[in-house]
């Protein structure tokens, strides 16, 4: 009877924080986007005509809801690289570079590996991971054999990445094949059929315009995965042991250096297929003016969905919708397309802000608790006495 009585309360009280967290969540948002109808207001023009097109351009149609959904997908990755390592209190900035390595070295599975059919497409995915890995694991030893800050490690990293990408744009993977055309920028071969991610514009009806594909559920799968990794295994136990109390963990007899650099790994494996959506979704080949700045977008989101691995998948979105709102301001409105990097500033500092607020309240509620159910187990053994 004391057990179910037990659980009945631990049930209560998650739902109870649960419910706290997204009272913090809502009242961000509402703070962000009060905050953004005064600056709207300011250019004379109306904050919900402003943020109904925002919505529209994303929720209005298929189309709309399925090219945000292509927007979220790499952001899911990125945000996810961040968060691993930043659970085991690392921060891995060094993402940028890391899928643009990956990229690389996807490419040469992709253009070169086509005997392989129906099987080429996840071992371009392999590829993509096994480059994001190697780069990942330069800051990971430098950090644990010499304690090199993975901060600067890694934004320097990231300037390197950029010029081997334009090395090997110009040496071992530019083109040899121009397709007929006299004027071809430089980019790749062309990738195959079989290299690249199956469309999922049919299951929207959307057909094959919009570049809907296969890596978003497999975004949704490694964020089902991250969450496995870091709540029910030892490896995730252990880098938030490291994370919340390093002197406990090494007191504890856990290895600090091996579950950085394993953590550290794993964050780099997730940063290669931060880059998959362009080159195997949008595009059949690598380009030279690639698109930049994805792993520090995913530094926001990160923090957007609080390191959670299915608040990021949130995150993710809420990102995309407003990526999606940039258009819809310059064609439906005359407020300056600014607003919306305001409102995502706005947006990360006051859920920030208030998750620590809420956090804090959490905390204060357990003690008080525990502070009563010790109270009561006193006032019974006085009784029993």
């Amino acid at each position: 009877m004391a057990t179910s009585v037990n659980t009945f309360t631990a049930r209560r009280e998650r739902l109870t924080e649960l419910l706290m967290q997204v009272v913090a969540f809502m009242a961000a948002l509402a703070f962000a986007l009060g905050v953004g109808s005064l600056i709207i207001l300011g250019y004379h023009d109306s904050p919900i005509a402003v943020y109904s097109a925002v919505v529209k351009f994303s929720f209005g149609s298929l189309d709309g809801f399925s090219r945000m959904l292509v927007i979220a997908t790499p952001l899911i990755f990125s945000a996810l690289a961040v968060s691993v390592c930043y659970k085991a209190a690392m921060f891995n900035i060094g993402v940028e570079g890391q899928y643009l390595v990956a990229m690389a070295v996807a490419t040469i599975a992709a253009a070169h590996f086509g005997f392989l059919g129906v099987l080429q497409f996840p071992v371009v995915l392999v590829f993509a991971m096994i480059g994001g890995m190697g780069y990942a694991a330069i800051p990971a030893v430098l950090k644990v054999k010499t304690g090199a800050h993975e901060v600067v490690t890694t934004i320097m990293l990231n300037g390197v990445a950029v010029s081997l990408v334009a090395w090997a744009l110009r040496g071992p993977l530019k083109f040899t094949d121009a397709s007929g055309a006299f004027n071809v920028n430089l980019r790749s071969d062309l990738f195959p059929n079989s290299a690249m991610a199956p469309n999922l514009g049919h299951l929207l009806g959307v057909g094959t315009d919009v570049p809907l594909n296969l890596l978003l559920p497999i975004g949704i799968g490694c964020s089902a995965l991250v969450w496995f990794l870091l709540k029910r295994t030892r490896l995730g136990y252990e880098a938030r042991a490291v994370g919340s109390s390093p002197g406990s963990a090494r007191a504890g007899g856990i290895s600090i250096g091996a579950v950085q650099i394993k953590v550290f790994l794993i964050s780099g494996a997730l940063a290669g297929l931060v880059g998959m959506q362009q080159i195997l979704g949008l595009n059949n080949y690598l380009p030279l003016n690639y698109e930049a700045g994805l792993g520090f977008t995913g530094i926001a989101v990160a923090f957007l969905g609080q390191n959670n691995p299915f608040g990021i998948i949130a995150a993710a979105i809420m990102w995309a919708v407003l990526s999606r709102g940039q258009d819809a301001i310059l064609i439906e409105t005359s407020v300056p397309v600014e607003i919306i990097i305001i409102l995502q500033a706005i947006l990360i500092l006051t859920v920030v802000i208030a998750f620590q607020v809420a956090k804090r309240q959490i905390a204060r509620r357990r003690l008080r608790l525990a502070g009563v159910q010790d109270q009561d187990f006193d006032d019974a053994d006085e009784e029993a006495a």
